[in-house]
C-alpha cells in the first residue's frame, strides 16, 4: 500500500522537480517592502467591509505605514477558473507566487491513520476540495514517502477527489501486514518472547519511533519547501491521528538480555564443542547488526523537541496547519494485535500525547484542529469557514538593517469582537542576499551602511546548528595547510552503556567532497576506557586545497556495531599559513584541571573554553575577542597565546575565555592573527546552555 499510495500521489505530478531547490530572495519588491495577508473574521464569518484605517500593522511593536490595501475574495468552489493549469515546476512556482491564489497541501499521514480513519477521511477531504478550495486556488497532495520536490500543485480538485475515493485504503497504522520490509526485519530481530521479557515490546516501539521520525522529517521538509514558494500564507491540511512524540529511552538503546548488541551468538556444534556462528536472524534482511544499529539510533530521538522546531519554522515560513483526526471519537488509542497492546494507563497517556501534539502544532501555527467529534465533515467546514476572504497589505519597514534577523509582525483591527490571522513575521535579508537580488539597500540619512556579519562569524554561527538535541556521537574538523584534524566525542549517556566499559576504536575516513582528487585517507585511534573524546590528525599524505567530507565510525571494544557521524573541513591554499577553523577544548567541574577536546559546541557557565588553530609560521601575533551573535564585541577579556606540539612539530594559536559572566545564548570567539601587513581571522561559534 505504501508503494500504491506513493505512486498515487506521484501520479498527480506532471513534472518532478530535480536538483537542488533555488533559494529565492525573501524580499521581492524592494529592500524593505513587506507583504502581509490578514484573515479577519467574526463568529467564523469573514469580515469584508474594513478599510485601511481600520487596521494597524506593527513590526517588533513599532507602527508601520500601510502603503497598499485591498480585499481578495475567493470565488465560489466548483466554478471554472480562467487561469491556466500550471504544467511544470517553473509554471507552478509562478502560479504559487500569485497572492490572489491560495495554496493548500493535503498531507496524508499514512503511518498514523488507521484503515477506518482513511475511509472516514473521504468526507472532510471532499468538503475541502469541493466547498473550501476555489477554482483559482492551488492544491497538492503529499505523503511521508514523498519528497517535497515531487509535490504537484494543480487546480484540478475533481481529479484529486476521485483518486482519493478510489484509493481510500491508504491508512496503514493498524494493518497486520506492513508494506515496509524494514519493519518486518525489526519484528524478526526482536520478537516478543516469554523467555526474554526484556525484549517484549521492543519491535513495536522501534516501528512506531521509525514511523514518527519519518513523518516529522517529511513535515519539516514540506515547511521548508513551501517557504520558498511565496510570502503569503500556505495551508497544510494534515490528516493524522497524532503522534506519541517519543523521547530519549536509554533502556531501549542499552544491552538486551545481557548480550552485547551485534555480538555473535554462542551455541554447541555437532561435535559438542562451544562455538560462535551466524545469528539465524541474519536471514531477516539486513541482519541483526543492522537492527541493533537502528535500535540505538532510534533510542536517542526527541520528537517533542522536533515538533516544536517544526512549529517555529512553520511560523517563519508563514505556514498554517489545519489538522483533522478522521477517526472521530476514539475510546482507545492502541490497536488490539498483532503486537501486545498498551496497558489502560499507557493507552490514556498515548491518547493524551497524540491529541496534545496536534493541538500544539495547530495553535502555534495559527491553524485549527478537528478532534473528538463524529461530525468530522461539519467540523472541517466550520474550521475553514473564515478563509474565503483576506486582506493584502504592503508596507515599507522602518527597520532598514540588512541583518538577516526574524522580525515579528502584529496586525490589529480597530473593531470589537473580531479575530485576525496574519503572518507572524519574516526573515530580513542579509546584505549579500539583497545585493544578489539586485535590490539597493535603503539606509537612514547619515548612515554608513548596514553592519553585515563577516563570513567567518556567519560560518561560526552555522556550526552551532548541530548542537540541538542529543546525539550518540559528535564530530568537528578543521583544516590546516595540507592537513586535517578532527575531534570525535561520545555523548555521556552513550559512554555509560556496558559495551563501552572497555573503551572503543575510532576510524576516520576523509574523502574529497566532489568525489575526485586524492584517494581516501583513513586514520584510526583508540578510545580509552572512560574517555569521551579523542583527537585525530591526518597529515601523512598532504591534502590538496579544497573541501573534504570527514566521517567517523566509533565502535565499542565489547561490540561490533559502530555509531557514525560526519562533517566537512576545508584545506586552505598551499601558501596559507593559518588553518581554516578552530577546534575546541573545555575545562570544568567534570574535567578537573585538564582541558579536554570537545566536538559539542554547548557549554555551561561553570566551564572555560579554549580554541586552537594550527599555524605554519610562528611569527604571527594574535588577539582574541568575544562577539554576540549579531557580531558586536563584548567587554569580556579573552587571552591569546601559542603552544608547540612536540609530537607533530606544529605550532598552535590558542585563545581562552572564562564563561561565567555569560547568559544563555549564542556567541562567537574570534581570533585575529597578524604577520606584517597580512591579517587572518578565524572564529568559533558556541552556545551557553542552562
Amino acid at each position: 500500500m505504501t508503494l500504491r499510495l506513493t505512486l498515487f500521489a506521484l501520479a498527480l505530478s506532471v513534472l518532478v522537480a530535480t536538483g537542488q531547490e533555488p533559494q529565492l530572495p525573501r524580499f521581492r519588491s524592494g529592500a524593505n517592502l513587506v507583504a502581509v495577508d490578514a484573515y479577519v473574521s467574526k463568529d467564523g464569518v469573514p469580515v469584508t467591509d474594513l478599510r485601511a484605517e481600520d487596521l494597524e500593522v506593527l513590526e517588533d511593536d513599532r507602527p508601520q505605514k500601510i502603503e497598499s490595501f485591498r480585499l481578495v475574495q475567493s470565488r465560489a468552489a466548483g466554478g471554472i477558473t480562467t487561469r491556466p493549469e500550471p504544467l511544470g515546476s517553473v509554471a507552478q512556482r509562478d502560479a504559487a507566487s500569485d497572492p490572489e491564489s491560495r495554496l493548500f497541501v493535503l498531507f496524508l499521514d499514512q503511518w498514523h491513520v488507521s484503515l477506518g480513519g482513511s475511509a472516514r477521511a473521504q468526507a472532510p477531504v471532499s468538503e475541502i476540495l469541493n466547498r473550501v478550495i476555489s477554482p483559482d486556488d492551488l492544491v497538492g497532495v503529499m505523503t511521508p514517502e514523498m519528497s517535497p520536490q515531487s509535490l504537484n500543485l494543480t487546480r484540478r480538485t475533481a481529479a484529486i477527489d476521485r483518486m482519493l475515493r478510489d484509493n481510500w485504503t491508504w491508512g496503514e497504522r493498524d494493518k497486520l501486514n506492513t508494506s515496509d520490509p524494514r519493519e518486518r526485519d525489526l519484528e524478526l530481530c526482536y520478537p516478543d518472547d516469554p523467555r526474554k521479557p526484556e525484549q517484549n515490546g521492543v519491535a513495536k516501539e522501534l516501528i512506531e519511533r521509525r514511523r514518527e521520525l519519518r513523518t516529522l522529517q517529511s513535515l519539516d521538509a514540506l515547511v521548508t519547501h513551501l517557504g520558498t514558494l511565496r510570502d503569503e500564507r500556505k495551508f497544510v491540511v494534515l490528516l493524522t491521528e497524532g503522534w506519541v512524540l517519543f523521547r530519549r529511552n536509554d533502556r531501549l538503546g542499552g544491552v538486551l538480555g545481557g548480550s552485547i548488541p551485534g555480538s555473535l551468538p554462542i551455541g554447541v556444534g555437532t561435535d559438542g564443542r562451544i562455538v560462535t556462528g551466524q545469528d539465524p536472524r541474519e536471514s531477516a534482511g539486513r541482519g541483526m547488526e543492522s537492527c541493533d544499529r537502528e535500535r540505538v539510533l532510534l533510542s536517542f530521538v526527541d520528537h517533542e523537541y522536533e515538533l516544536r522546531q517544526i512549529a517555529q519554522r512553520a511560523n517563519r515560513a508563514n505556514v498554517s496547519f489545519y489538522i483533522i483526526d478522521p477517526r472521530g471519537l476514539a475510546a482507545f488509542d492502541d490497536q488490539i494485535g498483532p503486537m501486545r497492546p498498551a496497558t489502560p494507563e499507557q493507552d490514556r497517556a498515548r491518547m493524551s500525547a497524540r491529541q496534545n501534539g496536534v493541538r500544539e502544532l495547530a495553535e502555534q501555527t495559527d491553524g485549527a484542529v478537528v478532534l473528538n467529534t463524529n461530525d468530522v465533515r461539519g467540523a472541517t467546514a466550520r474550521m475553514m469557514a473564515d478563509l474565503g476572504s483576506y486582506y493584502l497589505m504592503n508596507y515599507y519597514s522602518t527597520n532598514t538593517k540588512l541583518d538577516g534577523r526574524f522580525r515579528r509582525i502584529t496586525v490589529r483591527v480597530r473593531r470589537e469582537g473580531v479575530e485576525v490571522r496574519a503572518r507572524p513575521g519574516y526573515l530580513a535579508p542579509t546584505e549579500a542576499e539583497a545585493r544578489a537580488a539586485g535590490v539597493a539597500p535603503v539606509l537612514p540619512p547619515g548612515s554608513r551602511g548596514p553592519a553585515a556579519l563577516p563570513p567567518t562569524v556567519a560560518r561560526a554561527l552555522e556550526m552551532i546548528a548541530p548542537a540541538r538535541g542529543n546525539l550518540p556521537v559528535r564530530i568537528q574538523a578543521a583544516g590546516g595547510r595540507g592537513s586535517i584534524r578532527a575531534v570525535v566525542e561520545l555523548d555521556p549517556v552513550t559512554l555509560k552503556l556496558p559495551e563501552w566499559a572497555t573503551g572503543g576504536t575510532v576510524r576516520l575516513t576523509i574523502d574529497p567532497e566532489k568525489g575526485s582528487g586524492p584517494e581516501s585517507q583513513v586514520v584510526t585511534s583508540t578510545l580509552d576506557p572512560g574517555a569521551r573524546s579523542v583527537v585525530l590528525a591526518a597529515s601523512g599524505n598532504p591534502f590538496p586545497p579544497g573541501r573534504y567530507i570527514v566521517r567517523a565510525e566509533v565502535t565499542p571494544k565489547a561490540g561490533r556495531i559502530p555509531i557514525k557521524a560526519s562533517t566537512a573541513a576545508m584545506v586552505p591554499p598551499e601558501a596559507a599559513e593559518v588553518g581554516t577553523g578552530l577546534l575546541a577544548l573545555r575545562r570544568g567541574p567534570s574535567t578537573g584541571l585538564a582541558y579536554v577536546p570537545t566536538a559539542d559546541p554547548r557549554f555551561r557557565r561553570t566551564e572555560r573554553l579554549r580554541v586552537e588553530v594550527p599555524l605554519a609560521a610562528a611569527e604571527y601575533a594574535g588577539a582574541a575577542r568575544l562577539l554576540t551573535r549579531e557580531g558586536q564585541p563584548m567587554p569580556l577579556v579573552a587571552t591569546y597565546t601559542t603552544r608547540a606540539d612536540a609530537a607533530t612539530s606544529v605550532t598552535f594559536g590558542v585563545a581562552e575565555i572564562v564563561l561565567a559572566p555569560l547568559a544563555a545564548g549564542d556567541y562567537v570567539l574570534e581570533v585575529t592573527l597578524t604577520k606584517g601587513k597580512n591579517s587572518e581571522v578565524v572564529a568559533y561559534g558556541f552556545r551557553i546552555v542552562p
